[in-house]
């Protein structure tokens, strides 16, 4: 039997439309919780089913990313490994055990340097 991903964090992504109009892309994390994408910011939900809710039900934090994010091939996920995933226009979201970390760059994300924001995965 071989075994593939069983270290990545991400089980699913999806690219959806918010009720509002905004394009999303949901990475539903192993643990159930869905991080929501978009061009500006970044939510944590209790699991995907929450996502879209006009009332916020599910909705455990989002912050505001400090740069804009395009859709490449209509995505802003491009690519996920383990914790590591991969943005359109190279910025990068380290998934560590507590926290998820943004950096411009593969490279300040390799080094762990300029870090641009930070949010907890704590639920």
């Amino acid at each position: 039997m071989i075994l593939q991903n069983t270290s990545d964090l991400i089980a699913q992504v999806t690219h959806q439309q918010l009720p509002s109009g905004i394009p999303v892309d949901v990475a539903q994390l192993v643990n159930g919780s869905a991080l929501v994408i978009s061009a500006d910011a970044l939510a944590l939900y209790r699991n995907a089913d929450g996502v879209g809710d006009a009332l916020g039900n599910g909705l455990v934090r989002s912050i505001d990313l400090p740069l804009t994010l395009t859709q490449e091939n209509d995505a802003f996920l491009q690519e996920h490994k383990a914790g590591y995933v991969g943005l359109s226009g190279g910025v990068v979201l380290l998934i560590t055990l507590n926290d998820i970390q943004v950096f411009s760059s593969k490279e300040d994300a390799l080094r762990n340097r300029n870090e641009l924001i930070r949010m907890s995965l704590a639920i």
